[in-house]
């Protein structure tokens, strides 16, 4: 499958074995660069082994990738958008993935990164059983007409993306060919960003991100950022 196709088969994975991923594939995972919401956010990504992370969660995996960035503005979304193109990256190639919000990093076996704070961890490795999704009826997400102010096709993959206890904090706005995001004061820019992934991934050759003026609001919810996307023809 391509990345774009896994955004319709993916799963959060609880259920692995506890064989570590080999060497010749741990460097093709680090080797994978996704592309940033905020190309001036400074971040590091690194595998690590289990010892370097302290996790209450029972099926924490032999390895896993912690992230780590600047405290700039933005810098939860850029996270989000970053690591939910690593997850469909790491399912593509047939590991199960879990992003791990309660994973902290263990003081005794790490040490800080000077100027940056780490965020959060993924869990991957071997699944037991088969990680993914068969069809498009296996996720439970709101409708579309719960997440944007009118029908819009192209928000299908911000619709299944994943997010914290499936909380789906987005709302889309449209004004003309701009559409806007916000996200739940009582969610995560993360999520959004993780949303904003999943638009990109599907249009990665019109996606376009940015910063608008005098955005009207929604109501318990923050503007988060723009974009623009090319409606897919036969063509493109």
């Amino acid at each position: 499958m391509t990345l774009e196709e896994m955004i319709y088969h993916r799963r959060s994975c609880r259920s692995f074995t506890n064989h570590p991923v080999e060497d010749a594939l741990l460097e093709k995972i680090a080797a994978f660069a996704p592309k940033p919401l905020y190309p001036e956010i400074k971040v590091h990504m690194e595998i690590v082994s289990r010892d370097k992370v302290k996790c209450i969660c029972p099926w924490t995996t032999p390895q896993l990738i912690t992230v780590y960035s600047e405290e700039a503005p933005g810098y939860l979304e850029n996270i989000g958008f970053l690591f939910q193109q690593m997850d469909l990256y790491l399912q593509m190639l047939g590991l199960g993935v879990c992003w791990l919000g309660m994973g902290r990093m263990n003081p005794k076996t790490t040490r800080e990164i000077a100027g940056m704070k780490f965020v959060i961890m993924l869990a991957f490795g071997y699944p037991k059983g088969d990680p993914l999704r068969r069809n498009g009826k296996d996720f439970r997400r709101r409708s579309m007409e719960q997440i944007t102010d009118q029908a819009d096709p192209r928000l299908e993959p911000a619709r299944l993306a994943p997010s914290a206890v499936n909380s789906q904090p987005w709302y889309f706005t449209h004004a003309g060919d701009t559409i806007h995001v916000h996200c739940s004061r009582k969610g995560s820019p993360l999520d959004a960003g993780i949303a904003l992934a999943h638009l990109y991934v599907a249009n990665m050759e019109t996606f376009q991100f940015f910063k608008a003026g005098n955005v009207a609001g929604v109501p318990g919810h923050s503007y988060i950022g723009s974009c623009r996307i090319e409606p897919k023809t036969e063509e493109n």
